[in-house]
């Protein structure tokens, strides 16, 4: 989907005005053109929020894609290095904990250094460790590779939030970005295990991470041209502040990946998880006595930052949740694996739309309401799988309302970006988006744990899955307000 760009050339200079309808138009461009939007700051070349909203959406694509694919490669892997399955669960787990353990780290490193450098930098980062997991002689190399490229992907997140929300200053039209940001996102989880399958079998598992670096140095080429630069703000380092995040969300989720494995009363979990809540006690603690802090504590007192915070928790821990259990169970039941691909069509389908759509939507009804309604529809989808099983019938009309729900994550994030300073988008972005992967590796876990050993506990994952929606569609309704974002 692209954005319309009409140009009228009254003189040497254009004037641009952006047209709001959706889907397919053509770009016309003068050699100097001046936007009706609100102009970013930017450093040199052309400044065009079409191409920062592609480069900032290939690239979440990319980031994505690399933690659904690579499942689907997991045997192939196995059988090239004589490693059974059990055995590879690392190359899948180093991504995911990298990723997670550095968001709020990368977000403060977008507001102290820059998004623009920091955003081309981790692409950079992230484009050499696909080659060098493509290249990777040994497991233990792929995984140290695959661990890279989850710092890149750490600082990818927060930096393009911060990118596409100078690039398209007006709440409105950042609304429609973010929507369709998320459609992508949401795509490439789709299509994560499709695309890995079909490279796996044509080309073979390395093809998987070697086909990220052309795509990752056509985005780098149209960032560097494009994406202006926010305004930066430095602010002391906090190196206490830094260890001490690191330690929290590793910790955490660590013990949301190995729970499964270990169990939650073996040593392990449980240590980590009390050096989690320690770290995480403490870095609150000093965040609260630092003069400059790299987490400013007052961003919570907006009641639509905290509320945003909470419903991105819950919304991956209910949606992801319903990723994992659904197939899950349906397998157990004697589905083929292509039986549950086409049936978990719906969902996804309903997803990608509903997310896409709320964009133009959420301006008549406002982000609240509609968010609420979105995460109502999940709660109502999960009952009825929950109460009718896994009929064709069932699974449509449940999956598609479901889907609706999974499609209320552009508004929690429109709305968090709406209540920021600009200051700092990125460490709100990255506590936004460790708050969703938190919230995802322990749905994983905690429904995974219902669903060992006794696929009837089906139902009850559904249930929780259920009363999680509910939840977030409290929170969003009762706490989210329409805020305007702070000068």
């Amino acid at each position: 989907m692209q954005w319309i760009y009409k140009f009228n050339f009254t003189s040497a200079k254009s004037l641009s005005k952006m047209d709001s309808s959706p889907p397919h138009l053509v770009l016309v461009m003068s050699i100097e053109v001046k936007s009706t939007l609100a102009a970013p700051k930017r450093i040199g070349g052309m400044q065009s929020p079409a191409f920062v909203l592609t480069a900032v959406g290939i690239s979440s694509f990319m980031v994505t894609l690399d933690v659904t694919a690579v499942n689907v490669a997991l045997p192939s892997i196995g059988d090239m290095f004589g490693l059974p399955l059990s055995a590879l669960q690392w190359v899948a787990s180093a991504y995911t904990l990298v990723f997670a353990s550095l968001l709020l780290s990368a977000g403060a490193s977008s507001d102290r250094w820059g998004a623009r450098p920091v955003f081309l930098g981790a692409l950079t980062f992230f484009t050499l460790a696909s080659a060098a997991c493509g290249l990777a002689h040994s497991v233990t190399e792929l995984i140290a590779a695959r661990a890279v490229q989850g710092l890149g992907a750490a600082a990818i997140l927060p930096s393009s939030m911060a990118l596409l929300t100078n690039a398209f200053p007006q709440a409105s039209q950042r609304a429609r970005a973010v929507a369709v940001w998320s459609g992508i996102s949401a795509t490439a989880l789709v299509a994560g295990p499709l695309i890995g399958g079909l490279l796996v079998q044509t080309l073979g598992w390395r093809s998987i991470f070697f086909v990220n670096v052309p795509v990752c140095l056509v985005v780098l080429s149209i960032a560097a041209i494009s994406a202006g630069q926010p305004a930066t703000h430095r602010r002391a380092f906090d190196p206490v502040g830094q260890v001490l995040a690191v330690m929290a969300l590793f910790t955490i989720t660590f013990s949301a990946i190995e729970v499964r494995q270990y169990g939650w009363t073996s040593p392990a979990i449980v240590g980590a998880l009390a050096i989690g809540v320690a770290a995480s006690l403490l870095f609150l603690a000093v965040e609260h006595r630092r003069r400059e802090p790299m987490l400013p504590l007052s961003l919570f007192r907006s009641g639509t930052f905290s509320a945003s915070v909470g419903a991105a928790f819950l919304y991956n821990l209910s949606y992801y949740g319903a990723l994992f259990v659904l197939p899950v169970a349906l397998q157990a039941q004697g589905y083929s694996p292509l039986s549950v691909g086409v049936l978990l069509i719906p969902m996804t389908l309903s997803t990608a739309v509903f997310a896409t759509a709320s964009g133009w939507i959420v301006n008549a009804i406002g982000a609240r309401s509609l968010a609420a309604l979105g995460m109502l529809a999940g709660v109502l989808g999960a009952a009825i799988l929950a109460v009718f099983g896994f009929t064709f019938s069932s699974m449509s009309v449940g999956g598609l309302l479901i889907g609706m729900g999974g499609g209320t994550l552009p508004l929690i994030v429109a709305a968090a970006l709406s209540s920021l300073p600009p200051e700092r988008v990125g460490v709100g972005s990255g506590v936004l988006n460790a708050a969703r992967q938190s919230g995802g590796a322990m749905g994983i876990a905690v429904l995974g744990a219902l669903l060992q050993g006794a696929t009837l506990k089906a139902g009850l994952a559904l249930t929780m899955i259920a009363a999680v929606f509910l939840a977030g569609a409290v929170l969003t309704f009762f706490f989210m307000r329409e805020e305007p974002r702070p000068k």
